[in-house]
């Protein structure tokens, strides 16, 4: 069920980063020290960290999956806007010891979707 306001319906960005073998305890351990206070004072709230597969197998190279949540459209682009600072950047270059690769993807409740598009582009 849309919200009243369009545009205000909860946005999730889906992170997904494939981790190099053996870095897991090491990247959540950095993710919570050096990006989510950030993130989270960005707007971002993590609703949900996942790992696959859910074992620990040596030489296998498992995947971290992030879900945030962000405050509608306007949340959006506050998360956006904030982006392109020093503090991101170092994040992600920090993160080149961990992942092999990353992908984010945006997400909302197919009733939010006419509310987003009357409102114009939100894409990643």
């Amino acid at each position: 069920m849309a919200a009243s306001d369009p545009g205000s319906d909860p946005v999730y960005v889906i992170d997904e980063l494939l981790l190099k073998s053996g870095q897991l305890e090491d990247f959540l351990s950095a993710l919570e020290a050096h990006y989510r206070p950030g993130a989270e004072a960005r707007g971002q709230r993590l609703v949900q960290t996942m790992v696959t597969p859910p074992t620990e197998t040596e030489g296998v190279a498992q995947s971290v999956i992030l879900i945030w949540v962000l405050d509608g459209v306007a949340g959006f682009w506050t998360m956006r806007s904030q982006n392109a600072t020093e503090e991101v950047a170092a994040w992600w270059v920090e993160c080149e010891s961990f992942i092999q690769s990353r992908t984010r993807r945006l997400a909302a409740a197919p009733g939010a979707i006419a509310g987003f598009e009357a409102l114009g582009r939100l894409n990643g």
